[in-house]
C-alpha cells in the first residue's frame, strides 16, 4: 500500500484544535487497517478525546479485530470516558492476499473507490449509528473485492460539496494523478476545497493506493462457512481441504490436513455458538490453514471425528496434541470477538516445529 495523508484545520476554528484524525495501521497476518474519524467539537476537549479514542481504535485494531467488532469496542471506549461527545468513523482493513477490503461505519461518509476497472464508486455499506450513541449497537460492515491499482479516498466532512463528482473532476483535470503521486492528488483535494470557501469544518483525508499482492496469491486463497452446531459438515471441511490441496497437486499433505482440520473446525463446532469460517492460503513454501469462530476462549481438545464408528473408539483429549505433532506451525490469536486457530503445513520435508 502506498499512502498519503493531509490534516487542515477550519479557518473558522480560533482555538486551532479539532477532533479528526487519521490512521494506517499494519495488522497481523500482513493486513492494513485505514481509519478516518471525527469527534464533534472544536475545541480542547475534543482534541483530548480524540487523542483517547484513537488511540483505542488504534489497539483494537492491531489486536485483529474486525471493522464492525473494533467499532463497538471503540464505541463502549467512548461511552466509558467523561464525555457527552460522539463521534463517527470510517474503518477499511484490506487483506493483501486474497484481494479483499471490509468496510464498516459509525455514521461517516463513505470511503470512496476508485476501480482499475469500473472507476470511482461509493461502497454501498450500512451506516450504523454514532460512536457512543447507542451502546450495545451491532455493528455492520461490508466486503467487496479489489484488484492491484485499486485507490481509498477516505475523508471526514471538511472536504465538503459532492466529493465523488469533485473526484471525478481532479483525477481528470490531474490526469490521473493518483496512479504516479498520491501526494499531488491529497493536495489537489485540499486545494479544491479551499477554493469552494468550505473552511467551516476540519478536513482529514486519507488515500490508500494497493499496489498488489507481490507474490500473486490471491488465486490462491479459498473460503468455505459452516453453519453453527453443523457437526456433519465438519466432513464437508475434510472434503473441501482434500479438493483444495489436490487441484494444487499435493496430494501428500492431505492425510495431516485432514486430521487437523477435523479436529479444529470440531471444536470450533461444540464450544462456539456461532458459524465458522474457514480460510486456505497458499504460499510458495507452504499451505496456511485458519478456522475462525466467535468464541474467545482458547481452543479445547476433542475426539478427532472420521465417522460415527471411528468415534466411537477415538482416544478422547488427544486432538491438539495431534495438531501440534503434524503442523510445521500453529497457534491461536484474537479474532473480532472470538478467535482464530491457525496452522501451517510445509509444501516439503523440512523439519516440523510447532509455536
Amino acid at each position: 500500500m502506498a499512502v498519503a495523508a493531509r490534516y487542515v484545520l477550519a479557518e473558522s476554528v480560533a482555538s486551532g484544535m479539532g477532533g479528526d484524525w487519521y490512521d494506517a495501521i499494519p495488522l497481523p497476518g500482513g493486513q492494513i487497517g485505514l481509519i478516518v474519524g471525527d469527534v464533534e467539537g472544536h475545541n480542547a476537549d475534543s482534541a483530548v478525546i480524540m487523542g483517547q479514542l484513537r488511540s483505542g481504535c488504534r489497539a483494537y485494531a492491531a489486536e485483529g479485530h474486525k471493522p464492525a467488532d473494533e467499532l463497538a469496542r471503540s464505541s463502549d471506549l467512548l461511552t466509558e470516558l467523561d464525555t457527552d461527545l460522539y463521534a463517527t468513523c470510517c474503518f477499511v482493513r484490506i487483506d493483501p492476499e486474497s484481494g479483499i477490503a471490509e468496510i464498516a461505519l459509525a455514521r461517516h461518509p463513505a470511503p470512496l473507490v476508485r476501480c482499475p476497472l469500473s472507476g470511482i464508486l461509493v461502497p454501498d455499506v450500512p451506516a450504523n449509528v454514532p460512536l457512543a450513541v447507542a451502546p450495545g449497537h451491532v455493528y455492520v460492515s461490508k466486503e467487496i473485492d479489489i484488484r492491484p491499482g485499486t485507490l481509498f479516498f477516505l475523508y471526514t466532512d471538511g472536504l465538503g460539496g459532492d466529493p465523488v463528482s469533485d473526484a471525478h473532476a481532479l483525477l481528470a483535470s490531474a490526469g490521473n494523478a493518483g496512479c504516479h503521486s498520491l501526494h499531488e492528488l491529497a493536495d489537489a483535494l485540499v486545494a479544491n476545497a479551499s477554493k469552494g470557501g468550505r473552511s467551516s469544518d476540519d478536513l482529514a483525508l486519507l488515500l490508500a493506493l494497493y499496489e498488489g499482492n507481490l507474490i500473486r496469491s490471491v488465486d490462491r486463497v479459498a473460503r468455505m462457512t459452516i453453519k453453527k452446531r453443523d457437526i456433519r459438515s465438519v466432513r464437508s471441511a475434510r472434503k473441501f481441504v482434500r479438493n483444495y490441496l489436490l487441484s494444487r497437486e499435493l496430494e501428500a499433505l492431505i492425510d495431516d490436513a485432514e486430521i487437523m482440520i477435523s479436529e479444529i473446525v470440531t471444536n470450533a463446532l461444540i464450544h462456539a455458538d456461532s458459524d465458522v469460517e474457514l480460510m486456505l492460503r497458499e504460499y510458495p513454501d507452504r499451505i496456511y490453514f485458519e478456522v475462525r469462530d466467535t468464541d474467545a476462549r482458547p481452543p479445547v481438545s476433542t475426539s478427532v471425528i472420521h465417522s460415527d464408528e471411528e468415534n466411537a473408539v477415538a482416544e478422547h483429549g488427544r486432538g491438539l496434541d495431534i495438531v501440534e505433532d503434524l503442523s510445521t506451525a500453529w497457534g491461536t490469536s484474537p479474532h473480532g470477538r472470538g478467535k482464530s486457530v491457525w496452522l501451517d503445513l510445509r509444501k516439503t520435508g523440512a523439519l516440523r516445529t510447532s509455536s
